[in-house]
């Protein structure tokens, strides 16, 4: 959520960190701050809103140093306001603190901090990091004043951090090492940009970009010292450890606008590409799918008789599409479940489970707490992550990472397609390791498999056509935005519909209300008459999907009930078929694969989304109250 920026070298640094720290400001935020060595302390430049308006504080301050680390602030703790924005200072002024996490037992050290005299001037749990750290150097006597350096204020802060419970990724300047950044990180992503003669520090890739490609990424329980010739890593009791750096191979463009409005309707344009990528080198001439990062076996597949999906949000709802078309597919049970849910209800996971963890971000604090406990109930972890070198990439049992590149809007577009089209891929590489094992699966036999084939052929056919597909379906988003001028003035929306289209209304749903704050909720459509049809009047808009070959007669029917009560109906339909009954406007999309509807329907509902929530005049990129990476529970 907070976003952290750093910065050492012969740049002037203040500059340098605010604008690498303007690379952030998708993950969402509510103040921001600054802080660099002075000749007699730390300068600490605070404020409430956007990096803008700390920019405005900063008119006419010097600052001309070449340390500085930077912040913005996703409150927690305290009231987003100024006075709890970071950095946050110890009581002699001397050293300045930025934190993204959670101390978990921070009213426990703020009431022992108090006890010692010292004095808290904000409501955070991240002032305590920097008391703690005071309270771990070395007392200074003013006849013999002991000699801060660089190693004995690390010793300080390591000793410091061994006292917190929580979550945290840091970065602490002093005034007596006014050359030199220390950070740490535990559960919390932070990641190192190496340069020549300069050293970059950020809690995104896409921070350092403009830079430097060389990227050190940190793992839990790592601590590191930046100067501008050096970046020394360790773990928290002081031994040295290595890293690998990382080439980002990302164009710099692909983390700016290319002249779009917005980062989410770039990337909604970026879709057809993602697509290609993500199935670029996994899917052969002769339909196979290859996954070079999945080390599993037929025996490895045969041993796994249920599997688990598990993700946040936009994940949740990859993960719903992907429980259908696996149970559809492998005749395996699947349960897919919210990640905040998962470890506290005592999942009913083992060695014969497969727990599938989906992440754009690969650093969501839910769903790395799920894949912690699948693994110590002894169940097989799978990644399908974006962020190559994220901590669920790293150490989930194997990842499928989706090639969708940096995704900056908030609301996730790209990403949810690069899901569903990895979640396709994977099944296909189970069925074919499935069709290599020896016995048939439970609940199915070596004929009904065999007539499966078939239509495993057609399927991994169609996965190619979808770039086209989706092409077709931008081309068609002036209808969209016209669709949209008549439908932002609705005070509520339904999205109904069945099977694989529920799934797709789940997200959809998700989309509009993310970025246009209105009321939007996803049904299944026969669920209606058991309650939510009672909210139903004029100024309700319900738009049902019907793009499923077994269900569209019964969707015609649930729709027909909506017209009834007189909302407004808008039906998505694929090309070709008959427009439902007493439908105000419909979408139409081209056809494809059933399990497939959900990635071509969706690109018209992110343009709607996007659309109404440009009428109404919202923040798009950042919404309100949300942050890209939730990295706190």
């Amino acid at each position: 959520m907070c976003g952290i920026t750093g910065y050492v070298g012969g740049r002037p640094a203040v500059q340098t960190a605010l604008t690498n720290l303007k690379r952030l400001e998708y993950r969402g935020y509510d103040s921001a701050g600054v802080a660099y060595p002075n000749c007699t302390g730390i300068s600490i430049v605070r404020a409430a809103g956007k990096i803008a308006n700390l920019e405005q504080a900063l008119t006419g301050t010097p600052h001309s140093a070449h340390v500085a680390i930077a912040h913005t602030r996703w409150a927690t703790h305290g009231r987003p306001n100024e006075v709890n924005a970071h950095p946050h200072r110890d009581c002699t002024g001397q050293l300045a603190v930025v934190h993204n996490g959670i101390i978990e037992n921070y009213a426990e050290l703020r009431r022992e901090l108090l006890a010692a005299g010292h004095l808290f001037t904000s409501e955070t749990d991240t002032e305590v990091l920097a008391h703690l750290i005071e309270d771990h150097l070395p007392v200074q006597d003013t006849d013999a004043p002991v000699a801060l350096d660089a190693g004995t204020f690390a010793t300080a802060v390591r000793a410091a951090l061994h006292r917190v419970t929580g979550s945290y990724a840091i970065a602490v300047i002093s005034q007596a090492v006014p050359d030199a950044i220390f950070v740490a990180r535990k559960d919390s992503p932070l990641i190192i940009g190496l340069g020549e003669g300069e050293n970059f520090l950020a809690s995104d890739i896409p921070a350092v970009m403009r830079f430097t490609r060389s990227v050190l990424l940190l793992e839990d329980g790592d601590f590191a010292t930046l100067s501008a010739g050096e970046v020394c890593v360790t773990d928290l009791e002081g031994t040295r450890v290595d890293r690998e750096t990382l080439e980002v191979t990302w164009d710099d463009a692909a983390a700016e606008k290319n002249g779009y409005p917005h980062f989410m309707l770039k990337e909604i344009n970026e879709e057809p590409r993602t697509i290609r990528d993500t199935l670029r080198g996994r899917l052969g001439a002769h339909d196979t799918v290859t996954l070079p990062n999945i080390p599993f076996t037929a025996a490895d597949w045969q041993k796994f008789r249920r599997l688990s999906i598990v993700g946040c949000g936009t994940a949740y709802h990859a993960g719903v599409v992907g429980k259908r078309l696996f149970e559809q597919i492998l005749r395996r049970p699947v349960e897919v479940t919210v990640a905040s849910e998962f470890r506290y209800g005592d999942p009913l996971v083992g060695e014969d489970t497969l727990v599938i963890l989906i992440s754009q971000s690969g650093e969501t604090a839910d769903t790395l707490a799920a894949m912690r406990e699948a693994k110590c109930k002894g169940a097989t972890t799978l990644a399908i992550v974006n962020v190559v070198g994220s901590s669920l990439a790293r150490d989930a049992d194997a990842a499928l990472l989706t090639q969708a590149g940096p995704e900056i809007g908030v609301a996730s577009t790209k990403a949810y397609l690069a899901q569903l089209t990895a979640l396709s891929l994977l099944c296909l590489f189970l069925a074919q390791l499935q069709e290599d094992a020896s016995e048939p699966v439970s609940g199915s036999s070596r004929e009904s498999e065999e007539r499966t084939k078939p239509c495993l052929v057609s399927f991994a056919a169609a996965l190619r056509e979808l770039p086209a597909l989706i092409e077709e379906c931008l081309r068609r988003e002036p209808q969209i935005a016209a669709l949209a001028e008549s439908l932002a003035g609705h005070s509520s929306f339904f999205y109904l519909g069945r099977g694989y289209d529920f799934a797709a209304a789940l997200e959809a749903a998700l989309k509009l209300k993310e970025i246009s704050y209105l009321h939007a909720e996803a049904y299944p459509a026969g669920e209606m008459k058991h309650g939510p049809l009672a909210l139903v009047e004029p100024g309700v808009a319900v738009i049902g999907f019907c793009t499923q070959t077994g269900t569209n007669e019964k969707m015609v029917s649930n729709l027909k009930e909506i017209k009834a009560r007189e909302g407004t109906v808008i039906s998505v339909i694929r090309d070709g078929d008959p427009t439902p009954d007493g439908s105000d406007a419909i979408i139409s999309v081209p056809p494809t694969f059933d399990a497939l509807m959900p990635i071509v329907a969706m690109v018209p509902m992110q343009l709607l989304a996007y659309h109404v929530a440009r009428v109404r005049g919202c923040e798009i990129d950042q919404p309100r109250n949300l942050a890209k990476s939730v990295t706190v529970e």
